[in-house]
């Protein structure tokens, strides 16, 4: 099938953005975490470490999946880590309970708040909307997690002009007060943390790899993930930098930066945005486990039952939802984020950073070596 180049380069970035900003930063809670705990400056440079380390990771994951040919997570990190996969793939599982629990508590206090309903009922609809996406399959998600994108990054641009307009003076004066945190290296260090976790959002984009040309095609996709993943984050950093420091305290950064912008028809048109925004990370997410099912099946010689896509999906945010009511927004961010970014550094960055180089280089090598061989057959 013709591709264009939008659909090679811009579309993976678009993807990865859908697939990360639920987990990454849409509850404004993570932001704090990560970046707004260092103070407003500190906390932009870090997001830039961040910004870059997305990138680099990203290149290199999608030239190492174009090489070798590899559409889904368990054949990816088969041949990164050989039997260590396994290791990856259950640290994979928790972390995407972990992500889906974050994205049932959220759903359940938009909803709450937005409807004065029980949060119940939003982790339900979440489900709902996701099942219904999964069940139609990969092509029916990608045109979903692109078109979302792009209305995800017209609202937050739209936030941020708003912000500018009511809070412009308290973001200046934040920004450049006299009484900033001192920046230091903690900036580098909460960079590397806040991508840690993130980048291994790749994992659940595989499939867009199939669709590269060339090195070129895998190396820009990779490198526009970072910015392009990122810069809606950057936009509501700047917004929650208004109300810098009495924001760090909120559960849902979001919602207390909307409830001050005191503009309900806006409020209720980017709580039905985050909520969109929800439903393509955890399809995303839940996805790439239903394409490592099917890669499974495929390999015994049978066919993933469609049925099974949606079922999969549920009862994985089922278990999701109930973690979410037993532990809460705050903790599932500021504990299970914290640990889980140390095991992928340890176990996906550095890997592909080392070995998966070298695979790519020695895969490159063994095709110069070759082309000699075929000329010499020829004469």
């Amino acid at each position: 099938m013709k591709t264009t180049v939008f659909q090679r380069i811009i579309v993976p970035g678009l993807i990865f953005q859908s697939t990360m900003v639920g987990g990454g930063y849409a509850t404004g809670r993570e932001l704090v975490e990560f970046f707004l705990k260092l103070g407003p400056i500190a906390a932009l440079l870090a997001m830039l470490v961040a910004t870059v380390v997305i990138s680099v990771v990203c290149a290199v994951a999608f030239e190492f999946a174009r090489v070798f040919k590899l559409y889904d997570y368990r054949v990816f990190f088969r041949k990164l880590l050989g039997p260590g996969w396994i290791a990856f793939e259950v640290i994979y599982i928790l972390m995407m309970m972990l992500v889906l629990s974050v994205l049932g508590a959220a759903s359940g206090e938009l909803v709450s708040n937005s409807f004065g309903v029980s949060p119940l009922v939003g982790s339900m609809t979440l489900m709902a909307a996701v099942g219904i996406l999964v069940f139609w399959g990969a092509d029916a998600i990608a045109r979903f997690l692109s078109a979302w994108s792009i209305l995800l990054y017209l609202t937050y641009a739209a936030l941020i002009i708003y912000s500018l307009l009511n809070f412009s003076d308290e973001i200046t004066q934040n920004l450049l007060g006299k009484d900033q945190p001192p920046v230091g290296l903690s900036v580098i260090f909460e960079g590397f943390a806040f991508s840690g976790y993130n980048v291994v959002v790749f994992a659940a984009v595989l499939f867009v790899v199939r669709h590269f040309k060339n090195r070129r095609d895998a190396i820009w996709a990779g490198i526009l993930c970072g910015p392009l993943g990122i810069i809606p984050g950057l936009l509501l950093l700047i917004a929650m930098i208004a109300h810098y420091p009495v924001i760090t305290d909120e559960a849902l950064p979001i919602s207390y930066i909307l409830n001050q912008l005191q503009a309900p028809g806006f409020l209720l048109l980017i709580q039905a945005v985050m909520f969109g925004t929800f439903v393509e990370t955890g399809t995303a997410l839940l996805h790439s486990i239903n394409e490592r099912v099917s890669t499974a099946y495929s390999e015994s010689a049978n066919e993933m039952p469609r049925s099974m896509r949606p079922l999969i999906a549920i009862t994985l945010l089922l278990i999701a939802t109930y973690l979410a009511e037993t532990v809460g927004i705050i903790s599932l961010i500021s504990k299970g984020y914290a640990y889980s970014t140390y095991l992928f550094l340890a176990i996906v960055v550095i890997p592909l950073l080392t070995r998966g180089l070298f695979l790519i280089k020695n895969h490159d090598r063994g095709k110069t070596l070759k082309a000699p061989t075929k000329t010499a057959e020829l004469l």
